[in-house]
């Protein structure tokens, strides 16, 4: 269980986070929404399509991604210009070089740097696995603001992993993370309230979703509508407002980028089959 130091650092976040966000609608619509510093364009609701760069600290999407790699392959003239950053020109690194990065942003008081940490702490792939280290960068990243660190935080609680098992508890990280702008907060609302008979809370959390451009979150509520749970005027409104989400953050390099990536999740897929069939025979 948590040490009287961590539930301390807990107890004040949650205080703070709520105190701060208190006159805040849970259900205004989400309005703003970090960019990629080089498309500009707002960043995709999947933490899937956004790359975290450790060299310069930025979140790029993974549209300008693909589009520096090919650019590299095709201009480059030595190896050594291929796989570097598109925007400081530092070579992408992984492994214990790509660890010492990350604590050197987070000198710096880096909230992305911290949820890095804390999902290399809970994997254990490049770093000791350590759900308690985990917790500790996430309480850093929520302290310095970071929406998505209350929902993980949440998680802790919900799963009992580190603290005590609670809840109501999640709920109140999650509804921080919410009005803190967080869309994936919503959906964690959606499912919650769902769960729990209020139909028309999950709708509400639901609609903040699908407006923001999530597109599980608008399938819902066409199923919802099937239901009659929710009105022909309340999924025109929201449906308006998901198209033009999904306008700002769609683009022709991301919806390539996003090809390519499927492409190589099922040759992986394949491969792995075959692997196992000669294994058998």
């Amino acid at each position: 269980m948590a040490s009287l130091d961590l539930k301390a650092r807990l107890d004040n976040i949650i205080a703070t986070a709520q105190a701060e966000t208190a006159n805040l609608d849970l259900f205004a619509p989400i309005m703003l929404r970090e960019e990629c510093p080089i498309c500009l364009l707002p960043l995709p609701i999947k933490h899937d399509e956004i790359a975290f760069n450790a060299c310069c600290g930025k979140n790029i999407c993974l549209g300008c991604i693909y589009k520096n790699i090919t650019r590299e392959k095709d201009n480059a003239d030595h190896p050594s210009k291929i796989g570097l950053c598109a925007i400081c020109r530092q070579p992408i690194i992984n492994g214990n070089n790509y660890i010492k990065r990350l604590k050197k942003l987070m000198k710096k008081k880096h909230p992305e740097a911290f949820m890095e940490m804390a999902a290399e702490y809970k994997s254990g792939e490049r770093t000791l696995q350590s759900n308690t280290k985990a917790l500790e960068m996430y309480i850093c990243a929520a302290e310095l603001g970071h929406a998505d660190a209350f929902i993980n935080i949440g998680c802790f609680h919900l799963e009992g992993v580190v603290v005590e098992q609670d809840i109501s508890k999640a709920v109140e990280y999650y509804e921080v993370a919410a009005k803190k702008g967080s869309v994936n907060a919503h959906k964690r609302l959606v499912y919650f309230h769902g769960r729990n008979g209020d139909i028309q809370t999950s709708i509400k959390h639901c609609r903040v979703a699908a407006s923001a451009g999530d597109q599980e979150s608008m399938d819902n509520l066409m199923r919802a509508y099937k239901d009659k749970s929710i009105s022909k005027e309340e999924l025109t409104q929201t449906l308006r407002a998901h198209q033009t989400s999904s306008n700002e953050i769609k683009s022709k390099d991301r919806d390539e980028a996003i090809s390519i990536n499927k492409q190589m999740d099922r040759s992986i897929s394949i491969n792995k089959q075959m692997d196992r069939y000669n294994t058998f025979n």
